[in-house]
């Protein structure tokens, strides 16, 4: 699988509890990789342009397909990338893989759907434009 079409990509550190009693990530764990690869995303793209004490997102789906095992000691990155947005909510698509030898091999990929929030009045928001140009000037 190619990945030329992410620009975000991060490091994943596999932890020894992640790992099962088959000896690969558990697959809970592979949300928690999502989690880091979307925060660390919107942290470059947005840089102060949000403050998340006040407004920013919560997760309303997501969904998953495994494809490989990771194991304790392979080279795990996580790719992210805004799909498409939408009046209040943004869809991110994510993909775990492993480097063996120049290889890169999915392991995982899903997709996460979040509702913009003021956190605040704790109510939905549209996405500010300011987000949306952010994401767009980021992914073009």
């Amino acid at each position: 699988m190619e990945f030329n079409d992410y620009k975000h990509y991060i490091p994943i550190q596999i932890r020894f509890s992640d790992i099962d009693r088959l000896n690969h990530v558990n697959n809970a764990c592979y949300l928690n990789y999502f989690e880091l690869g979307r925060v660390k995303y919107f942290n470059d793209v947005f840089k102060d342009n949000i403050n998340w004490n006040e407004k920013g997102f919560v997760l309303a789906r997501t969904e998953i397909d495994h494809i490989e095992p990771l194991f304790l000691n392979d080279e795990t990155y996580c790719f992210s990338k805004v799909i498409k947005t939408g009046t209040k909510s943004l869809t991110i698509k994510n993909s775990v893989v492993k480097k063996v030898n120049t290889q890169m091999i999915e392991c995982a990929t899903g997709i996460g759907i979040l509702v913009a929030m003021d956190y605040v009045k704790q109510e939905s928001i549209e996405l500010p434009g300011k987000w949306v140009e952010l994401i767009n000037t980021f992914e073009k």
